[in-house]
């Protein structure tokens, strides 16, 4: 038995690929400006990269820690004609690892290492993809060192709501019945089967709308934060927004003009879906029950974007790409914790 118990402790070996997966780099280009705020890095990787560049380091106010410094145009200081000049001149080995890792992550569970995907890229997202091939995704997942780096640990139990978990085969029979329902075209809504902008605790979801437009700083990610905010006031309040700025707008088009056909809006949500449930960002925030309601109430959110997005004249699988864009900034930032912990 205690074999059998070692045997099931969270690891990465074997590495595991969501079935459906597809991504590979085309160089679109939008990971390298500041949709992303180009950090944080740590102190070695900025001494390392201020030796190649004096001024490509700078500190961030809003995150409060270095990060790469920004163009003008938004752009990292080391992107020259849309790529990457450490990438060119040194290898992608040289780069910061939050450069050399994006899109990928890496969750130890029993099974093994679950390779995942954020859908922050047009290279994800939009246009015919291989699938996610080990071969390329393994240098990313590794430190300076060659050691594999862990982003989430699933456990040999799994919180299915308050005060209730079960073992962990039982979990991957739930979860596989539900990817299996997004892979056969089921709408992603019924698959999390769970009711968007649930009750809060202490706080509106007006009120953390409002949070979102305070965080507006003249960057592309401020940008798309104010679009969710503008969504999510929307759905829970009847908001009309304003018309908006899209800096991110030229990387999208540059994706879609290497699109051979459109994309299927439906699949790229359930694909998108089926990521979020594979990578467990949920178990920061709590049960499973809670994360299917935050996936659910980001759902609605972006397809409230989508709607405007197609409004001013996008194709729908663009404007799926860039709504999904916008939820996965507004996942990552300071406020949308604060909101899933305030769930009820």
């Amino acid at each position: 038995m205690a074999r059998q118990d070692r045997a099931r402790k969270p690891g990465i070996d074997p590495l595991l690929v969501r079935p459906g997966a597809h991504f590979t780099c085309v160089n679109d280009g939008l990971c390298c400006t500041d949709i992303h705020a180009l950090g944080p890095i740590t102190k070695s990787e900025a001494k390392a990269m201020r030796k190649l560049s004096q001024a490509s380091v700078a500190y961030n106010d809003d995150i409060e820690d270095l990060c790469l410094a920004a163009s003008r145009d938004g752009g990292c200081h080391f992107r020259v004609n849309g790529l990457c000049e450490v990438h060119a001149q040194h290898g992608a080995g040289a780069k910061p690892a939050g450069c050399r890792r994006f899109p990928y992550g890496l969750v130890a569970t029993p099974d093994g290492g679950r390779i995942t995907t954020e859908h922050r890229c047009p290279c994800r997202t939009l246009g015919t993809r291989p699938p996610i091939d080990l071969d390329d995704a393994v240098p990313s997942l590794k430190d300076e060192h060659g050691e594999f780096e862990i982003d989430q640990e699933a456990g040999r139990r799994i919180p299915l709501t308050e005060g209730r978990s079960v073992p962990w085969a039982d979990y991957v029979n739930l979860e596989g019945n539900m990817l299996e329902r997004l892979a056969a075209g089921e709408q992603a809504e019924a698959v999390l089967d769970k009711r968007p902008f649930p009750d809060l605790a202490e706080r509106s979801w007006p009120v953390y709308a409002a949070e979102f437009f305070d965080m507006r700083d003249g960057t592309a990610g401020g940008e798309a934060l104010v679009w969710f905010g503008d969504a999510l006031l929307a759905l829970t309040a009847g908001h009309a927004p304003p018309t908006r700025d899209r800096p991110w707008a030229p990387f999208f088009a540059r994706a879609l003009a290497r699109c051979e056909r459109p994309g299927d809006p439906e699949a790229m949500y359930n694909d998108w879906v089926g990521d979020e449930l594979w990578m467990f960002r949920w178990l920061e925030w709590g049960p499973f029950d809670v994360g299917r309601a935050e996936l659910a109430t980001r759902l609605a959110i972006a397809r409230k974007l989508q709607s405007w997005l197609e409004e001013i004249g996008l194709r729908a699988d663009q404007a799926v790409a860039e709504a999904l864009m916008v939820v996965e900034i507004a996942t990552v930032s300071s406020e949308w914790p604060k909101a899933v912990e305030d769930i009820v």
